[in-house]
């Protein structure tokens, strides 16, 4: 019980501001509130949770990747560049070369900070770097296709009412929490994020865990980076860029905490969503570019302080110290 109270402490306040959220939009701007505008948000918050579940696997075993941008920047281009266009052939090729290259790179970088006890930031900023450059070589500039039956099936209804890509995060988000919370992986997750040396001396395969969520980090990257592509219908080698910052903003808002450990993937729509509903408020609304970036800051520090167990506790604190020194002046 107090473990679920626990859970319930780290995503309810997320999805109370979405909440608080959409009824400010609604009043504000009725047409927020339509069903075209949130199909047309399912599609844009669809690789930012898939970005944000790469992430938070890596978060709970107490490392970061760095190099989702890269990966899904790679995969996007790969993606948008293979033979034989608008054939079945072609499609089998775009269901398996991209996430075989996410999990392949993945893999990579769970190799050297596991077996060479290399720190993750520096380990996945480094190959991050690589990536981009061979990206850049294969496509220098924005191009490629894929095959327009792909295209219209991730962008798509099923049964030309449900949205494709509310199914897909769906998916993604419903798999991760059974993942998380139900299989040996996920426990080692928690436990290798606790306490390292625990964890290790319970047996858990430290060091395979690691080169395991790495490539699970790559190929959840990797899906990203072929969404892109279908709702593109094209590639840009630096696309996945905005997407390192994003993928940690919006795991740390969902309740995962950066020293590893805690928190988990239900929160992921809700921070997904954060970002976009503004900006697509903010955009409804005729807002300019440069107080958009404003408000989305103001947002997200507001999210971490009601999301984040600490910032609540020191809230508190502070408050209590300065009502204490009041008194104390007040006596004088």
């Amino acid at each position: 019980m107090k473990e679920k109270q626990h859970n319930l402490r780290l995503f309810v306040p997320i999805y109370v501001i979405v909440i608080l959220i959409y009824i400010t939009a609604g009043i504000i701007e009725p047409q927020f509130i339509t069903w075209r505008n949130n199909v047309n948000l399912f599609t844009r918050i669809t690789p930012l949770i898939l970005v944000g579940m790469a992430q938070t696997f890596v978060v709970l075993t107490g490392g970061i990747d760095l190099s989702i941008g890269a990966i899904i920047g790679l995969t996007n281009v790969i993606a948008a560049s293979l033979p034989f266009i608008n054939t079945p052939l072609n499609i089998i090729l775009w269901l398996l070369i991209p996430p075989l290259v996410g999990f392949g790179v993945g893999v990579i970088n769970g190799f050297f900070i596991s077996k060479k006890g290399l720190p993750p930031l520096i380990v996945t900023l480094a190959t991050g770097a690589i990536w981009l450059g061979v990206t850049l070589f294969i496509m220098p500039i924005p191009g490629g296709t894929v095959s327009l039956s792909v295209a219209l099936t991730i962008t798509g209804k099923l049964f030309n009412t449900i949205p494709i890509p509310l199914l897909i995060i769906l998916f993604f988000v419903l798999t991760g929490y059974f993942i998380l919370r139900n299989t040996e992986l996920g426990r080692s997750l928690y436990a290798l994020g606790g306490n390292e040396a625990i964890a290790y001396e319970s047996g858990i395969p430290c060091s395979r865990i690691k080169i395991l969520v790495y490539g699970i980090s790559g190929i959840l990257s990797s899906f990203a980076g072929m969404f892109l592509s279908g709702w593109m219908f094209s590639a840009d080698p630096l696309i996945g860029n905005p997407y390192v910052l994003n993928s940690i903003a919006v795991t740390v808002i969902a309740g995962t905490s950066l020293s590893g450990g805690k928190g988990g993937v239900v929160g992921i729509i809700g921070g997904a969503y954060i970002f976009y509903i503004l900006n697509n408020i903010l955009n409804l609304l005729g807002i300019s570019a440069f107080y958009q970036y404003i408000a989305k800051g103001l947002v997200l520090i507001l999210a971490l302080i009601i999301s984040s167990p600490n910032a609540s506790i020191i809230l508190k604190n502070y408050f209590k110290k300065q009502s204490f020194f009041d008194k104390e002046e007040f006596v004088k």
